[in-house]
């Protein structure tokens, strides 16, 4: 079941930032597993990035927005595979998620 992390799950990601991605664990399920994916979004009034982290093992995750000066995202499957109609799949978590892993598992992704 796909669930968003909460205010202290947060605050325990925010205080294992010095570790790299394969070391951290899941503040939910303790799982090494997290997983990023970052989507440039050009359709803001400035450029953003769209910054999604989870859990490959219980799919709790968190998103957020950020300024980008210039173009972050070197390649991005999802916009690639579904092009105008990528909006659709970040409006469902479950599906994002769900999208996301297959590129993991097919090894399509690298984390």
């Amino acid at each position: 079941m796909v669930r968003p992390y909460d205010q202290h799950h947060g605050e325990a990601l925010g205080a294992r930032l010095h570790l790299p991605l394969a070391e951290r664990s899941c503040p939910i399920c303790g799982h090494v597993a997290l997983r990023d994916y970052h989507h440039g979004s050009y359709g803001r009034p400035a450029p953003s990035w769209i910054n999604c982290l989870c859990c490959g093992n219980c799919h709790a995750y968190s998103s957020s927005f950020t300024a980008a000066e210039r173009k972050m995202v070197e390649s991005d499957p999802p916009l690639a595979q579904y092009g105008d109609q990528v909006d659709e799949v970040f409006r469902d978590p479950e599906r994002l998620l769900r999208t996301l892993d297959g590129y993991w598992k097919s090894g399509r992704r690298s984390q």
